[in-house]
């Protein structure tokens, strides 16, 4: 994890304290003043809501917006020359109020945030007023407490060389949320309530939109998420408990079986011994030569076979007892198997419909020609998108959801467009594949950068499949990258959508 230089330490534990106090304060008011709260009102910033970060490099400076605009600013430092701070689209991957460098000598990074899993992380530390990190993005230590308070993980973060502006976007090309009908059963149940109504008795139902009915509710895709939840928390609450039963009913089964393959053998045993016996007894009846003697043999013969007959008909029942037990234990167990196997597949089911309830993340990429979304850090859907004049770039806009408007048929959203990425600068010598040779190997200048399309949504089309998909599962949260980008190598397991533009 990228921090600052060894001498760092000592410095941060010595100047952090007053400085962060003297930079906090101003913050404060800056950012008060920015977003013009009541005289003496206090702004509640944990409960923001959606929360998107701009930093800038050059400025050396972070805005922080919600769903009422602009919320917080400061000062900050990012990496210096050969240690830049990445700019593109991020999100907050980690927290960790204690944390301490890997990299640097265990330098201490209070309330850090990670944005890369290379090392890339907001932290409390000295912000001098210019770069003077390895990378990260240091805060004031009051700021970063307050950006602690403000995000979660997946919270947006962009990083720009220069200048960008957050914008609020209502534009019809955005996508909008699909409200679905359901309808009330009324069984007398009360459990597992969804917004005062029970959850058991919520049914999707195959209702048009404009049915109005106290036995039918509208439901926007964040609600109809939480029913499939409780449904399916529900389900995976009576799987488990069936599972446990037939676990429980298995080992009995299996006990019974076991006690009566015992009684099975001890009732062999006892009628080979009373066969054995009577066999004897018929021998010496054979060889008795007295009529006392034949008399004793015939009498000792009749109390043999007496005893013979009675355990084989006691080996008879233990045989078909022992047959009907392990018949039992090997239905209950095969019972056994087929609920813990219902238990599993319900738990995977509600493992899904937990993720469900989290915001999605939109990847429109230019660079693959697909559409990506991912929900709780998983790929979830993927399809083919065609763009318009594919040689003119797009640039790289992010969309942010931030709160629902009216009914929730709409949303209310956040924009920043990045700058286009500049060729990479070339030798001089080089062959130019431009009609504008470059000058002594470097890049163009800005302004002669091709801009950054103003509304990406009119540059390609959606499938109406992967409209449909969205619209099931877009809520406030949700956030939509348009991009000539790809995904970047820091997109991985447990990451959002990580788009570099340098």
């Amino acid at each position: 994890m990228t921090c600052g230089p060894k001498a760092y330490v000592f410095a941060f534990l010595v100047v952090v304290p007053l400085f962060s106090g003297l930079a906090g304060t101003s913050h404060r008011a800056e950012a008060q003043t920015a977003s013009g709260p009541a005289a003496g009102a206090k702004r509640k910033l944990a409960d923001a809501g959606p929360v998107l970060a701009l930093v800038s490099l050059s400025k050396q400076r972070i805005w922080v917006y919600g769903s009422a605009g602009l919320i917080a600013e400061s000062a900050v430092s990012t990496g210096m020359a050969g240690h830049r701070t990445p700019t593109g689209v991020f999100s907050v991957l980690q927290k960790s109020k204690f944390h301490r460098s890997n990299l640097y000598w265990n330098a201490p990074m209070p309330y850090m945030q990670r944005i890369t899993w290379s090392g890339v992380t907001f932290h409390a530390g000295i912000v001098p007023g210019y770069p003077a990190s390895h990378g990260c993005i240091r805060l004031p230590h009051r700021f970063a407490v307050e950006l602690w308070g403000m995000t979660r993980i997946g919270s947006r973060v962009v990083v720009v060389p220069d200048d960008a502006s957050v914008v609020t976007n209502v534009q019809s090309q955005l996508p909008v949320p699909k409200l679905t009908m359901v309808a009330v059963e009324d069984n007398g149940q009360s459990e597992n309530t969804l917004g005062g109504t029970p959850a058991s008795l919520l049914k999707i139902a195959d209702v048009p939109a404009t049915a109005t009915s106290p036995r039918t509710r509208l439901l926007n895709p964040f609600e109809r998420a939480k029913l499939i939840r409780g449904v399916a928390s529900a389900e995976r609450t009576a799987k488990a408990k069936a599972a446990a039963i037939a676990q429980q009913t298995s080992a009995v089964k299996a006990a019974a079986a076991k006690s009566a393959a015992a009684s099975l053998r001890a009732s062999e045993s006892a009628f080979a011994i009373a066969r054995a016996r009577r066999d004897a007894a018929a021998r010496a009846m054979d060889r008795s030569t007295t009529p006392d003697s034949t008399e004793r043999a015939k009498h000792a013969f009749a109390i043999a076979e007496a005893r013979f007959a009675e355990t084989q008909k006691a080996n008879d029942d233990a045989r078909a007892r022992e047959a009907m037990e392990t018949a039992e234990a090997i239905a209950a167990a095969r019972a056994e198997f087929d609920a813990e196997e219902a238990s599993r597949d319900a738990a995977a089911k509600l493992k899904v419909a937990e993720r469900s309830t989290e915001p999605i993340s939109i990847l429109v990429s230019k660079k693959t020609g697909r559409v990506h979304i991912r929900q709780s850090w998983a790929p979830i859907y993927e399809a083919p998108v065609v763009f318009k004049e594919a040689e003119r770039p797009v640039g790289t806009h992010l969309y942010l959801a931030v709160a629902a408007e009216g009914n929730g048929e709409t949303l209310r959203w956040l924009s920043v467009s990045l700058p286009i990425r500049p060729p990479a600068p070339q030798r001089e010598g080089a062959r130019q594949h431009s009609r504008e040779p470059l000058a002594s190997g470097r890049a163009l200048p800005a302004q002669l950068l091709p801009k950054t399309t103003a509304n990406p949504f009119e540059r390609f089309e959606l499938s109406e499949e992967a409209k449909e998909f969205i619209a099931e599962r877009l809520w406030a949260g949700a956030s939509l990258i348009v991009s000539d980008e790809g995904l970047s190598n820091e997109t991985g397991t447990y990451t959002d959508f990580i788009v570099l533009t340098r």
